[in-house]
């Protein structure tokens, strides 16, 4: 896997301009809404301006980045400027000898967060000055890449601090295990649990009842083959899984997170002898319906047995990801193979 730059935390001691990037674009985005949250508090009467791009409105953009960028004399105020999607631009460009220009010599009055949600090309002109200017201290990188499961565990338990609420242990860790790296809906979620415990610890148990996992198809499709014992299907869905840059740990936790489930459901049908429907069942247990639903299509291929073999299975899994340089492709294709040993009815 290739080494992963850590995302500096808010309130970093930083330059006034920086270049925002990187694969988690949810998490700048959500770190960029703080920012300019915090910069409005800190300069009641300053500017916020944002510009987007675009071919078409090249010209426009560069009369109003000199508008607000070369303002002066007795009545300069702070300015907050957030320039979207502009390092492909050509730097010989009136447009790209602006943005150097600015990020040269800066105006003291000046915070420039450029944010960028496609891939840098660093050898291209414009990306390669920039580079430069990060290298003598003159501009902040910030890389923004996914979280592993404890970082985005930290990443939640502060932002709960920062709402007046706080997490009872494991809770936050359930909590990310559910959403990953979206971050729109864990700050919502965060909100909304900390509002609905009024002060309290937020649980478990809560987020069962007010969380939506943010299931992807394809874990659901991965649970169905193997409950028919299907390793090809099952492969298909684990490489789709890789190829869309869902981080080992966190497939875990997703995979993990719903065998628990399907524990708890399967124990309830066992326990009941009316049939409960899947809001009855959700009820119950405290869990969100829509869980219990898909949870009850793939209950008929799981029995206690293959259930506690799926997840030490699982745990073990985990284990070789954390204590191994073996490839984690490789360690999932092997846990795959075994699925061929279980029997119909373990």
């Amino acid at each position: 896997m290739p080494a992963r730059k850590k995302t500096p935390a808010t309130g970093t001691k930083s330059s006034t301009i920086q270049l925002w990037y990187g694969e988690n674009q949810s998490l700048l985005a959500v770190e960029l809404a703080k920012w300019i949250e915090l910069f409005r508090a800190k300069y009641p009467t300053a500017q916020v301006r944002r510009f987007e791009y675009s071919a078409a409105t090249e010209s426009e953009l560069v009369a109003g980045l000199h508008q607000v960028t070369h303002s002066s004399g007795f009545f300069a105020q702070k300015i907050l400027v957030v320039l979207n999607g502009t390092l492909a631009v050509d730097a010989k460009g009136e447009l790209g000898q602006l943005i150097i220009g600015i990020c040269s010599a800066p105006s003291i009055d000046l915070v420039l967060i450029l944010a960028e949600s496609k891939k840098i090309a660093w050898t291209k002109p414009l990306p390669k000055a920039l580079k430069k200017l990060a290298q003598t201290n003159e501009l902040t990188l910030r890389e923004f890449v996914n979280l592993t499961p404890l970082e985005l565990e930290k990443w939640i338990l502060a932002q709960a601090r920062a709402a007046g609420g706080r997490f009872a242990p494991g809770a936050a860790r359930l909590l990310g295990q559910a959403l990953d790296n979206d971050f729109f809906a864990l700050r919502n979620e965060i909100e909304k649990l900390t509002a609905y415990r009024g002060g309290e610890e937020i649980r478990a148990a809560d987020i069962d009842l007010l969380v939506t996992p943010k299931f992807q198809e394809d874990v659901f499709a991965f649970i169905d083959a193997v409950g028919r014992r299907d390793a090809r299907a099952a492969q298909i869905t684990l490489a789709r899984q890789f190829a869309q840059g869902v981080s080992p740990q966190s497939l875990i936790g997703l995979l993990a997170w719903h065998v628990r489930v399907l524990a708890l459901v399967r124990q309830a049908l066992d326990n009941n002898s009316q049939r409960a429907s899947a809001r009855e069942l959700a009820q119950e247990l405290g869990l969100h319906p829509f869980v219990v639903t898909k949870t009850l299509q793939q209950i008929p291929y799981y029995s206690p047995g293959r259930i506690a073999w799926l997840y030490g299975e699982l745990s073990g899994l985990d284990v070789k990801l954390k204590s191994t340089p073996t490839d984690p492709q490789v360690l999932f294709g092997l846990f795959l193979s075994k699925l061929s040993t279980l029997r119909p009815n373990g």
